[in-house]
C-alpha cells in the first residue's frame, strides 16, 4: 500500500506520528502534486491540525514553534516522500474500474462527479440498478466479452451525425467546430434546423450524435419520439441543462438523458445545469479530441504516456466509413495506452476535460455522464 509506505517513511525520517485516515484523504483529494505536498507540509508542521483556506498558508505558520530552517529541509524532504507516493498513486488509479451511481431523486441535481476523490475517475449515472444490468446485458449479445468478463458496449467515434448551431445564433461554436467536422467527414447539419426523421435517422444508422445548440434539443425531437426507437447512438448533448432531470410531483425524474437510455443509447454526456458557450466548447474539444485519437498533446493521457492503437489483424489501409454498412465482422482497434494498456472508454479523459475550462469548477463541473461505462473501438471497413 502507497499510503503504509507512505506512513512509514513519514515515522522514520520526519518523526512524527502520522494520521493515516488524513494522509488517505489528502493525498486522494488533492488535485496536484503541490496541492498535496503543500497540504501534508501543512498537516506536519501543524502537529496534526489540518485545514484549508484562511486556515493554512505562511502567515498561519507563525502560531507555531517551527524555525525556518527546520520547515524548508522538512518541506524538501516531504517533497521527495510525496513525489514517489503520488508516482504510485497515478499508477494505481490507471486500474480503477469504473463507477457507476444510482442517485435518489432528492440528490441527483448534484455534481458528485466533482468531489475530489472523485474528480479522476470514471463515473457514470444510470437511473436504477435494473437499468445497469438490462444495458450490460443488451451489449452481452452484441460485444465480445472483455479481459474483465464485463460485456461493456463501445462506439465507433469516428462514425458520427452532428447537429451545430441549429438555431443559428450561436456563430461562435459554428465557426469553432464545422471545418473540423467536415475535416473528419462526419454528417450532420450546421446553421440550421433538422427535421426529425433527420435526427431519428441519424440516431438509429451512426455511432454517434453531437448536438451543439440550445437545451438538449427536444425542440426538434421529443422525448417520447426517442424512446421509441429500436436502437440509439451514445450522444454528446451540449446545450445548457441538457443534462437536468425534472422532478413533478411525486413520481421519478425525466430528462432528455433518460429519453437516450430508454432507447438503447450506452452513453449520454449532458450538463446539469447553464454553461458559457466559449468554455463548453473547450471542455468539448478536448473529449472529442481524445475519442478521435488526435494525439497532439500527449499530456491528454492519464499516465502522462502517449495513446497509442493496439492493433490485432488489422489490414493497415483504412477506407472511409461515411455513408457505407459496415461489415458485420470487421476487425476493430481498441484504443489503449502503451503504459497501462487499459482500453479508453467515453469517461476516460472527463477530468482533463474539465479542467481545459477558465471555470473548471463551475462550467467544467456542469458535464456528467448517464450510461454504463462504452469502449471507444475503430471499426475498419
Amino acid at each position: 500500500m502507497v499510503i503504509t509506505k507512505l506512513m512509514a517513511d513519514i515515522k522514520s525520517k520526519c518523526k512524527i506520528e502520522p494520521n493515516e485516515y488524513l494522509l488517505k484523504t489528502i493525498l486522494g483529494g488533492s488535485r496536484s502534486i503541490s496541492e498535496s505536498e503543500a497540504c501534508v507540509s501543512q498537516f506536519i508542521l501543524y502537529n496534526g491540525y489540518f485545514g484549508r483556506g484562511g486556515c493554512c498558508g505562511v502567515e498561519r505558520c507563525r502560531n507555531f514553534s517551527v524555525t525556518h530552517e527546520v520547515r524548508e529541509s522538512m518541506t524538501g524532504l516531504l517533497r521527495d516522500l510525496i513525489l514517489e507516493a503520488i508516482a504510485e498513486l497515478v499508477d494505481e488509479s490507471a486500474d480503477r474500474n469504473p463507477l457507476i451511481l444510482v442517485l435518489d431523486a432528492d440528490v441527483q441535481m448534484l455534481p458528485w462527479e466533482n468531489l475530489p476523490v472523485l474528480r479522476k475517475w470514471e463515473v457514470y449515472r444510470m437511473p436504477s440498478l435494473a437499468s445497469v444490468i438490462t444495458t450490460l446485458g443488451k451489449s452481452l449479445l452484441e460485444e465480445p466479452i472483455d479481459v474483465c468478463g464485463v460485456p461493456f458496449p463501445s462506439i465507433d467515434p469516428s462514425d458520427a451525425y452532428y447537429v451545430l448551431n441549429p438555431s443559428g445564433d450561436l456563430s461562435t461554436t459554428q465557426v469553432e467546430f464545422e471545418e473540423w467536422f467536415r475535416e473528419k467527414k462526419w454528417e450532420g447539419k450546421a446553421g440550421n434546423a433538422p427535421t426529425a426523421e433527420e435526427l431519428v435517422s441519424a440516431l438509429q444508422n451512426h455511432d454517434l450524435f453531437v448536438y451543439f445548440g440550445h437545451g438538449n434539443g427536444s425542440q426538434y425531437i421529443t422525448g417520447n419520439e426517442i424512446q421509441k426507437l429500436n436502437r440509439c447512438s451514445a450522444t454528446l448533448l451540449m446545450g445548457c441543462s441538457s443534462g437536468s432531470l425534472q422532478l413533478k410531483g411525486s413520481y421519478a425524474p425525466r430528462g432528455a438523458p433518460l429519453s437516450y437510455l430508454f432507447a438503447g443509447s450506452p452513453a449520454v454526456i449532458a450538463n446539469l445545469w447553464d454553461v458559457t458557450d466559449k468554455d463548453i466548447n473547450r471542455f468539448s474539444k478536448v473529449i472529442l479530441n481524445t475519442w478521435l485519437r488526435e494525439e497532439s498533446n500527449p499530456q491528454t493521457c492519464r499516465t502522462a504516456c502517449h495513446s497509442s492503437t493496439n492493433r490485432s489483424n488489422v489490414n493497415t489501409r483504412r477506407k472511409a466509413t461515411r455513408g457505407k454498412k459496415l461489415q458485420e465482422n470487421a476487425p476493430v482497434t481498441v484504443t489503449k495506452c502503451e503504459k497501462c494498456r487499459k482500453e479508453m472508454r467515453v469517461t476516460s479523459f472527463m477530468s482533463q476535460a474539465r479542467d481545459a475550462c477558465k471555470l473548471p469548477l463551475l462550467i467544467g463541473a456542469a458535464p456528467v455522464c448517464y450510461g454504463v461505462p462504452t469502449v471507444i473501438k475503430r471499426k475498419d471497413s
